[in-house]
């Protein structure tokens, strides 16, 4: 069980690109499956799709089509990088946890390297936002 609620830490904090990775609109039911209205949500805990971060990332900071064609790269890249670090079994718990950390920090940097300083700030509170979600998450589970 603690390995599982681990695992469940580690996905929301790499899905702290997005505000919106464990949240969904007016108290729906946030265990769906993806559905067809190509929102991308998923099971809690688990990643929702680049499509819909990208999606909510362009909404909350009005990204420019430039803007949102680095954005979604460095998000496929990077769910691509965090599916292969998650599959690992190699690794052990600690290991994952610091490598999920360098993506997430990694994609970070890359992404607020193309929005303006106003972009930035929101993107900044978005972030702020996420983790203390996931933080509060992670105590009602304890």
């Amino acid at each position: 069980m603690k390995n599982l609620r681990a695992i469940l830490f580690l996905c929301s904090f790499v899905l702290a690109l997005s505000a919106f990775a464990v949240q969904t609109p007016s108290g729906q039911d946030q265990d769906k499956q993806s559905d067809d209205t190509g929102q991308g949500h998923t099971k809690r805990g688990h990643m929702p799709n680049a499509e819909a971060q990208l999606k909510h990332i362009t909404e909350a900071l009005n990204l420019t089509d430039d803007q949102q064609s680095k954005v979604k790269s460095i998000l496929e890249d990077t769910h691509k990088q965090a599916n292969a670090v998650m599959n690992d079994k190699s690794l052990s718990q600690e290991d994952r946890h610091a490598k999920l950390t360098d993506l997430h920090n990694a994609a970070h940097a890359k992404m607020r390297d193309i929005l303006t300083d106003e972009q930035k700030k929101k993107f900044d509170d978005m972030q702020k936002r996420m983790q203390d979600h996931a933080h509060s998450e992670e105590n009602k589970s304890k």
